[in-house]
């Protein structure tokens, strides 16, 4: 005889259960798409795995971007006096800059920012103070 528990899930298949969390960090670009696809089909939420999708492309251009921070303590240096405060200053710049990476990547897998959002706006916002920073030190 069969189990209470067997007669109510054999109109559920398989696949209902794995479609519940996926890891956009382990899965490359066309699994995570392929899996993102599935989620939506599924009708669940996909606003993480879609902050992760943007993610791979975003999080690798913060190697670009940390030169650029760094130029604070580059340019200048000998013209002013003040090595240490403006290395700690890029070092400072370095380490929010993943900081709020981390945090907005987070509020996306949440849902309380949009996956685009989350995965660009701390890259332009240090591409933009990045600039500002070397525009001005040149000044």
């Amino acid at each position: 005889m069969p189990s209470r528990a067997q007669t109510l899930l054999d109109n559920v298949e398989a696949t209902r259960f794995t479609l519940a969390k996926i890891n956009p960090t382990a899965l490359d670009f066309r699994s995570l798409d392929e899996a993102i696809a599935d989620l939506d089909r599924a009708g669940r939420p996909t606003s993480s795995a879609r902050s992760g999708w943007w993610h791979k492309i975003s999080g690798p251009l913060s190697i670009t971007l940390m030169p650029l921070l760094a130029g604070l303590a580059a340019f200048g240096l000998a013209r002013s006096g003040q090595v240490l405060v403006r290395a700690a200053i890029g070092l400072a710049l370095g380490f929010t800059y993943f900081l709020v990476d981390s945090l907005s990547l987070a509020l996306g897998n949440v849902g309380a920012y949009p996956p685009l959002l989350a995965a660009w706006a701390p890259f332009l916002l240090f591409l933009f103070i990045g600039e500002m920073v070397l525009v001005r030190s040149e000044e």
